[in-house]
């Protein structure tokens, strides 16, 4: 059963009602979310690209190129990838949450990656899912409210940014860390073949010479040294159920300011009819 019928979420008679309106612009505390992210990961050891929202696509998806996996957690006791690590980094959340394990429960994948293994090894050892969860929880409602809407504070009003704010404030109930992991990547090298098919744009097909090739070099030599690095990842879940009782008290308690007009009301409640779909 679809956990918004189960708590009763986005009931018919509720909607967002003329009067109800911003707190403060996204574009406003972004700014400010971004600099604490920045301080945590300085505190960190600086390991690298610090992630702010969890991203849908997995692992092999978001990396540019093909990489080999040379090392993980527990490699040297002879244990294996686990199966919802192998899931993240081949197909993403949703296949997660597809195993028995998490039937009714949503699944969140914190990832963060860089050079220093003992700086990602501080970030998974400071990760708190009472501190760190509202921002993965806001992040996920963020992207399914903008799925496919280039401008969503124009499309859903004062509404978005009400409702993102105080996502990532809630002091969310009953999220919990199931498991952390880390694989090393090495990057093969490329040549100066990859380099050349890799430049083709797609008007002309024809290659891009604005510094692509190196004088004298010859087909397959190396352009640049294979790369190396560490992604961390720490899997949390909460019960489905749990998730959507909560997200039905932040919706009753939202007072977007000023008050969105009735296109964007229109809009804000088709996606709430079906939230959870894709979800």
């Amino acid at each position: 059963m679809d956990p918004a019928s189960q708590s009763g979420i986005f009931p018919d008679h509720y909607c967002l009602c003329p009067g109800e309106s911003p707190y403060l612009k996204m574009k406003q505390i972004l700014p400010a979310v971004t600099l604490a992210a920045l301080l945590f990961a300085s505190c960190a050891g600086r390991p690298g690209k610090r992630i702010l929202t969890i991203p849908e696509t997995p692992a092999a998806t978001r990396s540019r190129d093909t990489y080999i996996i040379t090392d993980y957690k527990n490699k040297a006791s002879g244990e294996s990838i686990p199966e919802w690590v192998e899931l993240w980094l081949n197909s993403g959340i949703h296949e997660i949450e597809a195993l028995d394990a998490y039937q009714d429960r949503y699944v969140y994948v914190s990832w963060n990656e860089g050079n220093s293994f003992n700086a990602l090894s501080q970030w998974t050892k400071g990760f708190s899912t009472e501190l760190d969860f509202p921002r993965m929880a806001a992040g996920r409602i963020d992207a399914r409210f903008s799925a496919s809407i280039p401008f969503p504070d124009e499309e859903y009003g004062a509404f978005y940014d009400t409702l993102i704010r105080t996502a990532s404030d809630t002091l969310w109930m009953g999220a919990v860390r199931e498991d952390d992991f880390w694989i090393r990547r090495e990057f093969p090298a490329k040549s100066a073949e990859d380099e050349s098919s890799a430049s083709l744009t797609s008007e002309t097909g024809q290659p891009d010479l604005s510094g692509s090739f190196f004088p004298g070099m010859e087909t397959g030599q190396s352009t640049q040294p294979p790369g190396e690095t560490w992604e961390f990842m720490i899997l949390v879940s909460i019960k489905k159920v749990l998730f959507a009782s909560q997200l039905e008290d932040i919706f009753k308690k939202l007072d977007p300011r000023p008050m969105p007009s009735r296109e964007q009301i229109n809009a804000v409640n088709k996606v709430k009819e079906r939230f959870f779909d894709g979800f």
